[in-house]
């Protein structure tokens, strides 16, 4: 069964007269984010494919997840997530095309999009903080990901230096 591991960017900072599509994570964000990926070794295991938005703290966290993750998946920078909407974020999850049936893809994105596209997929109202993560079961095919096939396996908001926040999709 395939896995969809939704992480809102960590912490960004917001330097005066820079465009929102360059700022930068902030201090905490880059612990932060770091952090996330440590949970994410130990709960969900490696990553086939990770999509993330071209913009700097999305870019940041990426970088800094993967190292705390220590995984190493195919990278694409994905346009489409930058400002995307809940119909842009479905089309690109129902997009994916992986070789393994139970791959893992993780979609480093922005809110509200991403907390919206994990309640479209579960039927659960999730609000994804800075550094958010949402583990999703996605039984059949990517093509047919919606609420009736898709189920919140853990959620989790990294805090570096706490034990942050984890729930089980059930309940």
């Amino acid at each position: 069964m395939p896995t969809l591991v939704v992480v809102r960017h960590a912490k960004a900072d917001s330097p005066v007269g820079l465009q929102d599509i360059a700022r930068p994570l902030a201090d905490r964000g880059k612990a932060d984010a770091e952090e996330a990926g440590r949970w994410l070794s130990a709960h969900v295991g490696g990553c086939d494919l990770l999509l993330s938005s071209p913009a700097r703290r999305t870019e940041e966290t990426t970088a800094r997840l993967l190292d705390g993750w220590g995984a190493a998946p195919v990278i694409v920078d994905e346009e489409r997530l930058y400002e995307a909407s809940l119909g842009d974020l479905l089309r690109i999850v129902r997009g994916l095309d992986t070789e393994t049936a139970d791959a893992t893809v993780t979609l480093v994105a922005h809110n509200p999009g991403a907390s919206a596209l994990v309640e479209a997929l579960t039927g659960e109202v999730v609000q994804l903080r800075t550094a958010g993560i949402a583990v999703l079961d996605v039984e059949g095919d990517w093509a047919d990901a919606d609420t009736t096939s898709c189920s919140l396996r853990l959620q989790h908001t990294a805090r570096a230096g706490t034990d942050g926040r984890e729930t089980s999709g059930e309940g």
